[in-house]
């Protein structure tokens, strides 16, 4: 019985991914004895005659100072070792990874240049991509999911993370502009590959969108593509945009007729190469209804890899 209830009181409630770190906690009472050692043996005071312990006794807030300094030191370096013991709830990272490696994870890679600004796809390819993203996002509460965005160069936007909250606000605030121009699909790629080294899930998934040609970056894409491949991520390819040309935004309400220039040869031979599929959207209808076919076909690969 007494085990029972002292593993329901903080801190023993918790496990400890560095136990070992718990140890440190004795300089605690090494600490304490010290002091009290200080306070009888390491001051020597000089007894002179009063008339003091005749009269009331007064609080010595000199003394109570001293000993509640040390006090909320000693709370604090408590504090300090626990957290650094990095305290979590009996199992959570066993079943965090075990989850993980069951499911699949997702990194988005998206082009934001300033092509995706074109208004054929409404209310422009950027905010259709942004939209229809986050809804695919929501239908996968349970999966880890990335986004990395590019133009002339790639960052990652946000990690891997089960933390959509996180995630959903990092892909709101993605915006055409935010790097040097251009359009780097390698570096848009590999950068989504470094994301996946380190994942041990059962299906690794890029999905890698654009509206252009490859005119940027020190990567090629068959080369980013070739890595994928031996790495066993599936990348699937979007070309987004209609045939021809369409509406870009100029200053002052004017827009302006530019080409649309989709490399569509590249993206369906990266797509072939890592086994995957490419897509292309034309409007919103069929960039949402390419969500939902991945959606699906990624879900059925890993209810045939649980059976097998």
């Amino acid at each position: 019985m007494m085990s029972n209830w002292a593993t329901d009181i903080w801190p023993f409630s918790f496990e400890y991914a560095r136990a070992e770190i718990l140890w440190l906690l004795l300089v605690i009472p090494c600490l304490i004895v010290w002091h009290i050692y200080g306070e009888k043996a390491g001051f020597k005071n000089i007894n002179l005659p009063s008339t003091r312990s005749f009269g009331e006794t007064k609080f010595n807030w000199t003394s109570f100072f001293r000993h509640a300094n040390l006090s909320l030191f000693l709370f604090g370096l408590a504090f300090v070792i626990l957290a650094l013991a990095r305290p979590h709830a009996p199992q959570d990272i066993e079943d965090f990874s075990k989850k993980n490696i069951e499911g699949i994870d997702v990194v988005i890679s998206m082009d934001i240049s300033g092509s995706m600004l074109a208004e054929d796809i409404k209310p422009n390819r950027l905010l259709a991509a942004k939209a229809c993203a986050k809804d695919f996002i929501l239908e996968r509460p349970n999966d880890r999911i990335g986004l990395v965005v590019y133009e002339g160069e790639a960052y990652t936007a946000s990690p891997l993370t089960t933390g959509h909250e996180v995630l959903l606000q990092q892909l709101e605030d993605v915006e055409s502009g935010m790097v040097v121009g251009g359009t780097a699909i390698g570096l848009g790629l590999i950068t989504a590959v470094n994301r996946l080294i380190e994942s041990d899930a059962k299906s690794k998934v890029i999905i890698l969108m654009t509206d252009g040609m490859n005119n940027s970056g020190s990567i090629m894409p068959e080369d980013a593509a070739q890595i994928a491949k031996e790495m066993g991520i599936c990348v699937y390819t979007i070309g987004m945009g209609k045939e021809g040309g369409a509406e870009m935004p100029l200053f002052g309400g004017l827009t302006s007729t530019v080409p649309t220039e989709l490399d569509e040869g590249l993206l369906t031979d990266i797509a072939n190469m890592t086994g995957s599929k490419y897509f292309r959207a034309q409007n919103k209808k069929e960039l949402e209804n390419i969500y939902d076919e991945i959606d699906l076909l990624e879900k059925s690969k890993v209810k045939v890899l649980d059976f097998n």
